[in-house]
Order: C-alpha cells, then structure tokens, then sequence
C-alpha cells in the first residue's frame, strides 16, 4: 500500500496529455562533450567513494540483470559488469558513443550490451525484465510532464522487489547575488532579488514615453506618473539610454534569466530534486532518500582573501559516509525539523570550510554543463533580448581595456551576439576564478605559480573597481550544487 499523501491525484496526473514535445523529438540542450565525459567520471568516483559501492543501496548480493538509464559513454555499466562477474548489465541511450565491444575485455563484452533509444518513448525491453534499474542526472533531458510517464515505465520493467536508483540535481546556474540587476525584456521587474540598480531598458523607455502621451491627452500631471516635479520622466529615460551606466561584471541576471528561459522552452523543472518525491510515489510505495547535498558556492579570490585575512580556517571534516545515509522518505515529513538540520548542517559555514577542497570541482562540473548548454541559452537570449536595442546603446559606453567587453569588436551582422558574449565572458571569468584550480594546486600540491602571462580570470577580477572586487552577498545561502539520490522498491 502506498503510504505517500499524493496517492489522490496519482490518476489525474497519469492521465494529463503530452502535449508540449512531438512525438519522437529529443529533449538535449546539452551539446556531450569530451569534458562532460571527464566531469562524469569524477562524479562517478566522487560517489563511489562516498558510498563505497557501485550504487546508494546495499544489495545483498549482486542484481543479476541491471539496465543503466542514460548510460552515456558506459563507464558506471562497464564497471559494473567488472564488479558484478555474475550480472548481465545493459546500457541505454540516445547516442552511440559507447566503446565496442572487442576493446573491452571479453570477460565484460559477452554479458554488456548497448542499446539506443528514446528515454521519452516506450522502452524496447520486456516487462519485469530487470531487477535494478539506475538513471543519473536525467533532468536536463526529461520535461517535467513526462516524469510520470517515464517512471511508470520503468517500473513496468522492474521485476517484483526490483529497485530503481535515481541520482538527480537541481539545474542550477552558479552565480552570486550582486547589487545590481538586469531587468528582464518587457517588463519592470528585476531578474534578481535586489532592486537596487536596476538598468533602465530600451523597452520600458517605450512603453513609457506612450503611457506619457496618453497622459497628457488627457491633461493628467507628469507629476503623478513620474513621482517628481523636478524632472520630466522623458528627460530621465533619455540621460540614462543617451549615457548608460557601463554594465556590472559581476552582475550575470541576463544569463541566468536566459537560462531560466531555455529550460521553460523545454518544460524542464529548474528544481527536480522538489517534484520527484510526488513523481516517484505514484509508482513506488516504499522510496528512500538522504538530504540533498548542497554545495555552498566558493567565494571569489578577493572575499577568500579577505577571510583568510580575518578569521583561521577549520580543517574539520565531514564523514563522506554520511552524506548518503538512506532512509525512508514517508518518515521524513514528521521529522522535517531534524532533517532540515542535517542538511543545513553539511551546508552552512562550518560545512564550507569543511568542504571547500571538493566545492570547486563541484562547481566546475556545474559550469562545465552550462557551457555544454551554450547555443540553447544563446537561442533563450535572443529571444529574450532580441527587441531591446538598449545592448547597442551599452556598447557606445568607455571601459577599460582590461574588461572582458572591450576585446570584442560590435559585429555589423548580429550585434546582440557580442553583447551575449561580453556576458559569457564576465560570467566564464567569474567562476573560473571561484573555482581556483591554480590556488588548491598551491596548497594541497605546493606546486608554485607558472610562470607568464597571468590567466584571463585573474586579469579580470583584478580589473574590477576595489570597492566591487568582493561581492555583495545576499544573508540566503547560494549553492553551485544540490545533489539528492532516491532508491525506489517495486512491490
């Protein structure tokens, strides 16, 4: 019996039409390149050594036949072929990219097989055929009105008592909250959590000055539309766009608002992790999960700076053991004070001192799928940005020299591209200087500092004016990462 409180509305939700994606089409804004591949591996050994084995659940003994969801490149399925010598293992995905099978050893080869297909259409394999089932980081590839569908059938595949993995992260955009934000096209509303700053766009300049003239056909005071005697509000929009304030490096509202857009293009759930609980029990009555392993986003190189310089670092550690400690997710809501202490406890300071020789790699790998996401928030830019000529007005603007903006050249064929890349630039340098490969080098390889030009991300920070070299941080907490696993037991 399923004990779950949404079992009311499992029917209703079942039953909702697929209406937003054609039939067959693929959901991949991510271009899988050969440094994905590398992040993938990290993050497969950064998992096993937490949990010590190949998967989040200890079985009693090997699974005989296993089927690896989204398989990739194949490293998890073959590793598991090596380990399980018993297990007959099967790797599914939409890309033949997996190695043949007489470069493998043929130990492994005779009981792995590849299999390509659809994850959004019916699965080519036969009910309760296999006894684990595992999917990994599927969220940017599953809209979130097909989670339902795409659970029901793999629980349709799973034999009895069969157990399904699933190992999901919040599509995150890593970047912290500034003083100033954009505002989004069309509208007055900052993109960010601050108001303060806010850049007056092209449109809401026109949409302005025609509400004016309206007013004044009707002999209605510029005072009350404008909220000053002073100055007409014409005048303001027209200083502002004639001699535009140069735009913040460090404010990245326009790439995050574009990649919000991209993934509401694609119908996909920017918090997975939020709606897999409800999507997971109605097909699943027993379910267990860990607190979600948030990562705190490291500090720039001027705020890590300024700590070092006023307060010693911890050198306390978590037990990676613990991070992924199961236990059943119906318990979890009457003890939701003493979960949310668990998690808060692996994120808040102390745990970011604790797990700052991990945070960066996080975040890399956080970064490095972004950019395999480049031309797909490119596209949500564009549709974003692509009636605001403000972009055009900005680039008049004297910066100096050292700025990301000032070594590209305004194309005369698409201008609003270069803006796009003058973002990506600032954003690129940004966390490239948070993640501070250089810096964990020195301390923890006492490798010293090569010599030559300086990297692009430290010319960039430290072009930055002093007063805005350190970040103006928000109280809440920023993550580059939120990371949860859930394994699912079929009645």
């Amino acid at each position: 019996m399923n004990d779950s409180p949404h079992t009311n509305i499992d029917v209703e939700l079942l039953s909702l039409p697929k209406c937003r994606r054609l039939p067959g089409e693929v959901i991949s804004p991510l271009t899988y390149t050969n440094d994905i591949v590398n992040f993938d591996h990290w993050d497969h050994m950064f998992i096993t050594n937490c949990c010590r084995s190949l998967t989040l659940y200890d079985f009693d003994g090997p699974p005989s036949t296993i089927l690896d969801l989204g398989c990739g490149r194949g490293l998890w399925a073959i590793e598991a072929a090596k380990q399980w010598q018993g297990s007959t293992v099967v790797g599914f995905d939409i890309e033949r990219t997996q190695p043949r099978s007489d470069v493998l050893e043929k130990s492994v080869s005779r009981r792995l097989r590849w299999v390509q297909g659809n994850l959004l259409e019916q699965l080519p394999f036969l009910t309760g055929q296999f006894d684990f089932v595992r999917m990994v980081r599927m969220g940017l590839h599953i809209p979130e009105d097909e989670w339902p569908s795409v659970l029901a059938e793999i629980a349709r595949i799973l034999k009895p008592h069969g157990v399904l993995e699933v190992i999901e992260e919040d599509l995150l955009f890593p970047s912290q909250s500034t003083r100033s934000h954009d505002v989004t096209p069309s509208s007055g509303q900052s993109s960010g959590s601050s108001t303060q700053g806010s850049v007056v766009t092209a449109t809401s300049y026109h949409k302005s000055v025609s509400s004016l003239k309206v007013k004044n056909n009707t002999n209605t005071s510029l005072d009350t539309f404008s909220g000053t005697s002073s100055t007409s509000l014409p005048s303001i929009l027209d200083t502002k766009l004639r001699h535009p304030k140069p735009p913040d490096p460090q404010d990245h509202s326009r790439l995050q608002r574009a990649w919000e857009e991209m993934l509401d293009t694609y119908f996909l759930s920017p918090q997975p992790l939020s709606v897999l609980p409800l999507y997971l029990s109605l097909s699943f009555s027993n379910i267990r999960s860990h607190p979600p392993l948030q990562i705190p986003l490291p500090l720039n190189s001027s705020d890590r700076q300024q700590l070092t310089t006023q307060h010693s670092i911890s050198t306390v550690q978590l037990d990676p053991a613990t991070l992924f400690e199961l236990r059943a997710l119906s318990a979890q809501p009457s003890s939701e004070a003493d979960y949310s202490a668990r998690a808060s406890a692996m994120t808040a300071g102390g745990s970011q001192r604790s797990m700052s020789s991990w945070a960066c790699m996080h975040l890399a790998r956080t970064v490095r799928t972004i950019v395999g996401c480049k031309e797909s928030i490119w596209s949500a830019y564009e549709r974003l940005y692509g009636d605001d000529p403000t972009p055009l007005v900005v680039r008049t603007t004297q910066q100096k020299s050292t700025s990301a903006w000032s070594d590209l050249r305004p194309s005369p064929t698409n201008p609003l591209r270069d803006y796009f890349e003058r973002d990506w630039i600032n954003w690129a340098n940004d966390m490239a200087d948070r993640t501070s490969v250089r810096g964990h080098m020195q301390a923890e390889l006492t490798w010293s500092e090569p010599v030559g030009k300086p990297p692009d991300w430290r010319l960039w920070r430290n072009s930055l004016p002093q007063e805005d070299a350190c970040s103006s941080q928000d109280e809440s907490a920023e993550y580059c990462r939120s990371l949860r696993g859930f394994v699912c037991f079929k009645s």
